[in-house]
């Protein structure tokens, strides 16, 4: 008998091929457990048959361990299919906008007098070569001694928003595969307000922040001789900005100045410096994106890179919950629904995001993540981002008492977490290199953008920022291609709350990735085949006002951008449960709905029907009032600490209006001490 789905659900079957095996595990003879699985021995993803006489009874240690094997030769085939590594002689693949980059660059060669070129380049979509090709087509070599024909630059300077972004603008100058394509012999060297930067080197490259601390030093390096000025993620520099004059004079002095960046929006709307703009009517400014005769202008959309394979779609795990907090009026707001909380959904995040759901999130987030990489791909990373670093510092210390190694990356850019996101880089290939990486990451800031670590297949979202560039930025570490893990994976994973503003940017993700993931669908059928620098803050300057309570999480429910399926909670819960029932793991809620309406009208499904009914905790009116007392002394010492303010000072002018200590206060006296508090001292949104 043959099925078109993978699993064999049939109790008729499964007992017959039970029998078939004498109750014995076919690897190593063992009495089968009653969760033994039923194998196919040659894998279903190469057949897309179930027959049950190409089967056989394993206990799930066997079968696990088969799985891993089974893995590990596929990524090794994937690796020889897929890596560009491979085969030195095989002539380098360039993307849509590199294609363009490099014949403008032939262009400059001939005469052209083009000045500035644009590049809007989705995140993921490969900017960081486009400085290599600039260099390997516009500046002599130093094994040539400089100085041939048809070379337009003396020196590349590369500017970059992150220290992180120095080594990898190095390494990949260093990248010996793209020497030998591009045939190029150039080295660039990170240099911060050194003399003398390039150092015998074809260039230098340095963080917008080192050249605002020292910006005569950068300006008279330009001017010594013909440079390219490559100014990477320029969305930061604000128009007019402290930032934008400490470059202006980079700009004027450079032969070519190449603007680089993933969105052609800032968080906080404000125009972006350098950006030609038009206006649309008298109160709006729109990026004049348009060729001109000095100007040139690249695209390259998140629907040219899905097109190109050069990002995977992505699948969201929307948490809902409810919340319960105190207002700077002392008043008591409340949700039940985070995505249906309306003008109050900024609260019930920044609850969700300070009490008990995160912890929800966080752990839902980091079991699927472990399924999916015991049972699917081994090389898979999670990377999760907090709502600040006090709350980084709590999730590194939770995940190690859960056993999990995992290192924390904040926006300081201290040494400790420049190494953090080296070690998170790493992939462990064997058990003598066991210690020489991390699987977690837990950043605030400084990783979203810029973090080039393929491997990351799971993010779980925990921050309050809901600016579309930002999260499209954060997201897209998900999207990375891991050639070295092939057809393991295929998609990114985000785990994040299921709010009106997150949910906005999901939507404008998905109607850019729909028309591409249904060409491909269409091309299936076809062919027979089946299936921060300024812009992030915002987490610490918003919700001083806001006092946390409780909160819960209540459901999920699953988007997948891929099909542009939605899976609601009361159906992802039953799916959820029974991929539990059967031991199904590491695959994601739409994956598993596809493969058919599981258990459909069974008792398993009612069963699990009732699994989306969660249970508030309710707190004692002692836990409140402990909560209210230390979220009051905590944002005492906060204001005193920001304000060098005598440490103390506001107790006593708390006591003393109140006439009392907050130890001996009811629930609504200290609710009207921090009304009292937002109006007499407040920290601002």
């Amino acid at each position: 008998m043959s099925h078109q789905n993978r699993y064999l659900r049939s109790k008729r079957l499964r007992s017959a091929l039970w029998y078939a095996a004498d109750g014995k595990c076919q690897h190593c003879g063992c009495d089968l457990p009653p969760d033994w699985h039923a194998d196919h021995i040659e894998r279903w993803a190469e057949t897309h048959r179930t027959n049950v006489h190409e089967m056989q009874a394993l206990c799930p240690k066997c079968h696990q361990e088969k799985t891993a094997s089974e893995n590990k030769n596929m990524k090794s085939e994937n690796y020889k299919q897929l890596n560009l590594f491979e085969s030195p002689t095989e002539p380098i693949k360039l993307r849509r906008h590199q294609k363009e980059f490099l014949e403008i660059c032939k262009l400059l060669k001939g005469g052209e007098q083009i000045g500035k070129i644009i590049m809007l380049v989705t995140p993921g979509g490969g900017k960081s070569l486009i400085p290599v090709i600039a260099a390997a087509q516009l500046i002599p070599s130093r094994a040539s001694g400089g100085g041939f024909h048809g070379t337009i630059a003396d020196a590349i300077c590369w500017v970059v928003p992150r220290l992180n972004l120095q080594a990898q603008a190095e390494r990949n100058f260093e990248d010996s595969y793209f020497k030998e394509q591009l045939n190029h012999q150039h080295r660039i060297r990170a240099n911060n307000n050194e003399p003398n930067p390039c150092k015998g080197t074809s260039g230098y490259v340095a963080t917008y922040h080192a050249i605002f601390s020292n910006p005569d030093l950068h300006a008279q390096e330009l001017q010594r001789k013909r440079y390219i000025l490559v100014l990477d993620e320029f969305h930061h520099v604000e128009e007019g900005s402290p930032w934008h004059q400490a470059l202006q004079s980079l700009v004027d002095s450079a032969v070519l100045v190449v603007l680089v960046t993933g969105t052609h929006k800032r968080g906080d709307g404000k125009p972006i410096a350098f950006m030609p703009y038009k206006s649309i009517n008298a109160d709006r400014l729109t990026p004049d994106l348009s060729n001109s005769q000095d100007a040139r202008v690249i695209r390259y959309t998140r629907e040219d890179a899905l097109r190109e394979g050069a990002i995977v779609p992505l699948h969201f795990e929307l948490q809902d919950g409810e919340a319960e907090w105190v207002d700077k009026k002392g008043q008591v707001g409340a949700a039940e629904s985070i995505a249906e909380a309306g003008e109050d959904t900024n609260a019930a995040i920044w609850t969700a995001l300070n009490t008990e759901y995160a912890y929800d999130l966080l752990t839902k987030s980091v079991q699927h993540w472990q399924e999916y990489k015991e049972a699917i791909n081994p090389r898979s990373k999670l990377l999760v981002i907090a709502p600040s670093i006090s709350k980084a510092t709590e999730y590194v210390k939770w995940l190690k008492d859960l056993g999990i190694k995992a290192l924390k990356a904040t926006s300081d850019e201290s040494k400790e977490a420049q190494k953090a996101i080296e070690k998170f880089k790493r992939v462990r290939e064997n058990a003598k290199t066991r210690d020489a990486g991390i699987d977690v990451l837990v950043t605030v800031q400084m990783a979203y953008e810029g973090l080039d670590v393929p491997a990351i297949t799971h993010i779980a979202c925990l921050t309050r920022i809901r600016s579309e560039p930002w999260l499209e930025q954060a997201w897209a570490r998900a999207a990375r291609v891991d050639k070295d893990a092939g057809k393991l994976k295929t998609e990114g994973i985000i785990f994040v709350p299921d709010d009106e503003l997150a949910h906005n940017c999901i939507e404008k993700i998905l109607a850019e990735q729909d028309p591409i993931l249904k060409e491909r669908e269409q091309n299936s059928i076809k062919t027979g085949q089946g299936n921060a620098c300024q812009d992030g803050n915002e987490d610490r300057q918003r919700g001083n006002s806001i006092l946390p309570i409780t909160s819960n999480l209540t459901g999920a429910r699953a988007l997948d951008l891929s099909s542009g399926e939605t899976v609601d909670y009361h159906e992802t819960e039953r799916i959820q449960g029974i991929m539990q029932q059967l031991g199904i793991s590491g695959i994601s809620t739409i994956k598993m709905k596809q493969f058919g309406d599981l258990y459909s009208g069974t008792e398993a499904g009612e069963e699990s029907s009732d699994r989306g009914v969660v249970q508030k905790e309710t707190l004692t009116p002692r836990e409140e009032e402990k909560i209210m007392r230390d979220g009051i002394e905590k944002y005492v010492r906060r204001y005193e600490g920001n304000n060098h303010i005598k440490p103390g000072t506001l107790n006593s002018e708390i006591k003393s209006a109140f006439n009392k200590s907050r130890t001996t206060m009811t629930i609504e006296e200290l609710r009207k001490v921090w009304a009292w508090l937002q109006n007499n001292y407040p920290m601002g949104d």
